[in-house]
């Protein structure tokens, strides 16, 4: 594909200082496209990015994701984590690489350019396991993970289900499904006096705990081993296993 015809073309397109190969654009004052090349020339690597714009953090998340392309083109992972990135104060700490069935870009205008990009953006270790199916991969990428904003918070991979008989909330189904951290946490918090009542969840490692509360305890499940703890320990676990 002639990459450079077609995104030369793009409405205020421009060459990215400091970068060979690479354009940026902006289809309106809210977001602000830009998109490079791989080395191979077979892909491309797009970064778009809503709000305050930082060209220097935009330009480092391309030709990171670019020197390390070999790590997921064309491999069928929908989301890859390319971690060890580092840029100034910047608090993230890898690379989200979303697959061309995930992100949507260029869809409906350019099919064919559709096909062969991907959709690079500031991430951290913490939210990405390399394992999230097509549909999880997209619920995570356009509902969750917000890889538009430069400055935005992490959102740790969690997968849980749980069941509460004192407030009576649950989840749907006997699948885990993403939460929020938050959500993990609070529902621990409400564990307590909950006769019956269970957490399971699953971080970015695969790695599944469980909580109860039986017999007017709480107990922690992990693997074949299962041993009291106080429901503040709960919490606190729920938040650390989650964030790394």
């Amino acid at each position: 594909m002639d990459f450079d015809a077609v995104l030369a073309g793009s409405p205020g397109a421009a060459p990215l200082p400091g970068m060979e190969d690479a354009w940026r654009w902006s289809p309106n004052p809210m977001f602000t496209f830009t998109a490079s090349v791989t080395t191979d020339r077979a892909h491309l690597l797009q970064v778009n990015v809503r709000g305050a714009y930082d060209e220097g953090l935009v330009r480092d998340l391309l030709g990171f994701a670019r020197e390390r392309g070999g790590e997921f083109a064309g491999s069928g992972t929908q989301l890859t984590l390319l971690e060890g990135f580092a840029h100034g104060e910047s608090p993230f700490d890898a690379v989200g690489v979303a697959a061309p069935k995930v992100h949507g870009y260029h869809e409906k205008e350019h099919p064919g350019l559709a096909a062969v990009t991907y959709a690079v953006f500031p991430a951290y270790r913490c939210e990405i396991s390399g394992r999230e199916t097509e549909e999880e991969a997209w619920g995570r990428f356009v509902k969750m993970l917000q890889p538009t904003r430069l400055d935005r918070s992490p959102v740790p991979f969690v997968k849980m289900r749980y069941d509460n008989t004192k407030t009576r909330s649950h989840s749907k189904g006997s699948e885990r499904g993403f939460a929020l951290e938050s959500t993990l946490v609070r529902e621990l918090g409400l564990l307590e006096g909950a006769e019956g009542s269970f957490i399971e969840w699953e971080n970015r490692h695969g790695e599944v705990q469980r909580a109860e509360w039986v017999d007017g305890s709480s107990w922690l499940t992990v693997g074949a081993e299962r041993q009291p703890v106080t429901v503040g320990e709960l919490q606190e676990l729920g938040h650390v296993t989650v964030a790394g």
